[in-house]
């Protein structure tokens, strides 16, 4: 069985188009795979940026908590500093803005 030039040449086409078709999905999923990459680490600087800020916050907390328990303490010796009445009106203000 003898195969005609043509049958060849429409045979290289077609695996020619095939090898095209192929290479094209290939290049779609390492695209998604880079794009999960990079939505990775992103989630991962987010994580980061959060804990941060949580300890951040931790730390507000401490100082709120020290300076609580330093107006509690000034009226409670009925001292009544007047700078310690001072702190805690202008906590207060500044918690409240």
């Amino acid at each position: 069985m003898s195969v005609s030039q043509f049958d060849y040449y429409v045979v290289l086409i077609v695996l020619g188009v095939g090898n095209l078709a192929l290479a094209a999905i290939a290049y779609r999923q390492r695209d998604k795979q880079i794009q999960g990459n990079q939505l990775r680490e992103t989630q991962v600087e987010l994580a980061e940026l959060r804990n941060e800020m949580a300890q951040k916050r931790m730390e507000y907390l401490g100082d709120q908590n020290e300076l609580l328990r330093e107006i509690r303490d000034a009226l409670a010796d009925g001292d009544a500093d007047p700078d310690a009445t001072r702190a805690g009106r202008s906590f207060r203000r500044g918690a409240a803005a």
